[in-house]
């Protein structure tokens, strides 16, 4: 996943968190192999699944909970059950 694909879909038009988001992309990678065992990218649903973490990073930079934070926290839980439990052939 490219710095310049997550900015786009942040909507971030400026540099200033460029190396955050370089390290969210990273954290994002491991969460997914640390659930998965792998991380394949041209997986469109590993796809969003990061993009989906990385974003709940980047806009909740508090340790707080919320009704937006647990729905962030269902939709990555049931992409990863999804992905765990099923076919992976969806590129």
């Amino acid at each position: 996943m490219e710095l310049d694909e997550v900015k786009g879909f942040l909507k971030v038009d400026f540099d200033d968190d460029d190396n955050y988001i370089s390290l969210l992309i990273d954290a994002a990678r491991e969460y997914v192999v640390d659930a998965l065992g792998k991380c394949d990218e041209n997986i469109a649903r590993v796809k969003l699944l990061m993009m989906v973490i990385i974003t709940e990073l980047y806009e909740n930079r508090s340790f707080t909970v919320d009704t937006a934070n647990q729905k962030a926290q269902y939709t990555i839980r049931s992409i990863i059950n999804q992905l765990q439990n099923g076919d992976d052939d969806d590129s």
